[in-house]
């Protein structure tokens, strides 16, 4: 008896801790639904205000171990996206051969004495489209943040949800869709955004301040070209008066080979009339003679003609007929590229357009950096929080469904079940307990 009195205390305290847990086991599983309608709508508003906790961070029960809800949409749209938009180089892509060509085909057939604007506008416009890839990669990410917030959206409705699985299905599906028709008019609105930066390149921005000084890096750059251009005129001047029988030599090595090709040609064409003779042998030497201005070259031309007594008007007419039917192509094919070194005017008017380029990209950067989150939360985060509990109830608050959404789980009903039938023993071993501490016990 006495053993059986001192062993009472600590079993008495067992019994009650095993009456705490089964008691709060007991009221997770719920107690038995009676108003049906009642319930659904609590479940649908409790959801929604977990759902919009979440997302605001004004949950009771804060996650630890990861960014989750608002905190990590906001991870989104100002380390991932931002740090993509840093990331992309203004002039990425674009090589200097790239601008020169484009400078080059704004002009047209005429050359330019100024640097073509248009080259400008097609240039960046041509790196603003980059914007628009991460910007719709923004919207995808906090959309699959905003799909993951369903099932981290608080413990309490999460054990509800547990117990009625045809309406977390349900619950699922509803703000699914909701979710999936807002994508189409945030995308919209962000290539929108895009959008607007193209179709008008605002060169009186206030932060375009590049654009003034175009101005003034042209004047100088002229001016540096006309402080050059005295020193490169002096060098021809110089060798030339310092090597005059060069030059001399030079034109009687020109005239010797002249003499010697047209003897070959007339041994070669022997044969053929000395009209042709000498028709084709004077159209090679005056070919060879093409662009010398010199009057050396005219008067050579002149006394090749008048030496040939075979030379009349219809001669020339028939050696002009016996002339080649070929056409000879002097000029070289367009070229495609281009390696060589660029000259200073086209090197500086290259830094113009990278400079501008580079000035006029970061401000509209800057721009989407902001505007996209800001979209982003207007028409796919603050309009679902707006509008997901009117949604739930549209959708799921119908008398007909009451009984498939609200059937519970046969494991919920069990384990429910059971923990009744615990907390009842328990209950009365713990009076039965309390009676016998109350026995005199001699």
């Amino acid at each position: 008896m006495h053993h059986i009195r001192d062993c009472l205390p600590d079993l008495k305290t067992r019994v009650n801790v095993m009456i705490s847990q089964f008691q709060s086991l007991l009221n997770s599983y719920g107690d038995a639904v009676e108003d049906k309608g009642q319930t659904l709508l609590q479940i649908i508003t409790k959801f929604a205000s977990a759902y919009c906790a979440t997302i605001e961070g004004t949950a009771r029960n804060i996650e630890t171990t990861e960014l989750c809800g608002g905190a990590r949409i906001c991870y989104i749209f100002h380390e991932t996206f931002g740090r993509t938009l840093d990331s992309i180089d203004p002039l990425g892509g674009l090589t200097t051969l790239d601008i020169l060509t484009a400078i080059r085909n704004a002009t047209g057939p005429r050359p330019a004495l100024f640097v073509p604007e248009v080259s400008f506008e097609l240039l960046v416009k041509r790196q603003i489209r980059r914007l628009e890839e991460p910007s719709l990669r923004c919207i995808e990410l906090v959309h699959e943040e905003m799909q993951r917030i369903i099932q981290h959206c608080g413990t309490e409705i999460q054990q509800e949800l547990l117990r009625f699985p045809k309406l977390h299905e349900c619950i699922m599906e509803v703000v699914t869709q909701l979710l999936r028709r807002r994508l189409p008019p945030t995308n919209s609105m962000v290539e929108n955004l895009v959008a607007i930066e193209l179709s008008y390149i605002n060169t009186k921005h206030p932060d375009f301040h590049d654009a003034a000084l175009v101005g003034t890096l042209v004047k100088n750059a002229d001016q540096d070209d006309r402080l050059k251009v005295p020193s490169r005129n002096k060098k021809p001047n110089t060798s030339v008066s310092a090597t005059p029988n060069l030059i001399v030599s030079s034109t009687l090595v020109q005239e010797q080979v002249e003499r010697d090709i047209k003897n070959n040609l007339q041994r070669s064409m022997g044969n053929m009339g000395s009209d042709t003779n000498l028709s084709a042998t004077n159209w090679l030497v005056n070919l060879m003679q093409g662009g010398n201005s010199s009057g050396k070259g005219i008067d050579s031309k002149d006394a090749s003609v008048d030496n040939s007594p075979m030379v009349t008007p219809t001669h020339q007419g028939k050696s002009n007929t016996l002339s080649p039917q070929k056409a000879i192509n002097l000029l070289p094919e367009v070229p495609t590229q281009t390696p060589r070194k660029l000259s200073p005017r086209e090197q500086r008017d290259c830094d113009v357009i990278e400079r501008l380029i580079k000035s006029y990209f970061l401000i509209v950067r800057k721009n989407i950096q902001d505007c996209v989150p800001k979209a982003i939360m207007h028409f796919l985060v603050n309009h679902v929080k707006d509008n997901l509990q009117s949604e739930l109830v549209t959708h799921l608050y119908k008398h007909d469904h009451f009984e498939t959404l609200l059937q519970e789980s046969e494991h919920v009903a069990v384990r429910r079940k059971e923990a009744s039938e615990m907390l009842k023993a328990l209950q009365k071993a713990s009076h039965i307990i309390g009676e016998i501490r109350e026995t005199h016990m001699w």
